[in-house]
């Protein structure tokens, strides 16, 4: 099933239920954790129905940037969860693909925590069954948990939050302190100059870098947390891709998000 671009509204919301109404999902950041434990029962037709309508209503970091989704019921690799459902997202090998299916699927571990659902990102793993293809870029999992999907923010074991931005004290960046990210690297530095806040990947080093190649996709996850936030704080999001500016050791430039104060 394709992203269909026709639903996304023009205002630049984030989300929609199926009723065309804007859902906040602001107050999932907070609340979700990584969830590795589920019951075996799956999900009835109708809610994985409403789990299809939902991915073709997330709004894409870059609409001209497609991707494609379908379910699997098998998985394998690295720190394998065992759930009763996998959504496995594809490209077609275009620039910034391994970003927008970040922030899409994202999107959807925030809506799965807001309806009492858990989810984790299976960044080791890989679909199982013969519809696997070389341009599959992410697994994530997800079903009905053992135990509540939410946890306190005190339990989020994140880096400083001056090291990941030059203004710390932004809600919208607040926000992307909490973001998920693959063995926990946080490889994002937001910093804030002249009306524009500019978004930097950090460049992983041998040994990390042969191990970990998904930082792409955690950027597209960050970028959720920073847009979802401006749509609760009733501010515009707009991401500009590429550009020049200044260097910044360790880092490349990815864009930049206009800012809106």
């Amino acid at each position: 099933m394709e992203a269909d671009k026709s639903k996304l509204k023009a205002d630049g919301s984030i989300v929609e239920d199926g009723e065309g109404n804007k859902m906040d999902l602001y107050d999932s950041i907070s609340r979700r954790k990584a969830c590795r434990n589920y019951l075996a029962e799956p999900l009835s037709e109708k809610q994985l129905e409403e789990i299809k309508t939902a991915l073709n209503t997330f709004r894409p970091l870059l609409p001209d940037t497609p991707l494609n989704y379908r379910l699997a019921s098998e998985t394998k690799g690295l720190f394998h969860v065992k759930a009763p459902h996998y959504l496995i997202i594809s490209g077609q090998g275009i620039k910034g693909e391994e970003e927008n299916a970040g922030f899409i699927g994202q999107q959807l571990m925030l809506w799965l925590d807001s309806h009492e659902l858990g989810g984790v990102w299976l960044g080791g793993s890989r679909d199982a069954t013969k519809d696997r293809s070389s341009s599959d870029i992410i697994v994530l999992a997800f079903g009905k948990t053992e135990g509540s999907p939410h946890r306190t923010i005190s339990e989020f074991k994140r880096k400083h939050i001056s090291d990941i931005t030059n203004s710390p004290n932004d809600e919208c960046i607040k926000a992307v302190h909490l973001a998920p990210s693959g063995m926990n690297i946080q490889p994002w530095y937001l910093e804030k100059i002249g009306g524009k806040l500019l978004i930097y990947r950090q460049l992983l080093k041998p040994p990390m870098s042969l191990v970990y190649k998904l930082t792409r996709v955690d950027m597209g996850i960050a970028l959720c947390h920073y847009a979802v936030a401006c749509e609760h704080f009733g501010k515009p999001f707009h991401f500009h891709p590429g550009g020049n500016t200044e260097a910044k050791k360790g880092y490349q430039y990815l864009g930049y998000v206009d800012i809106t104060d």
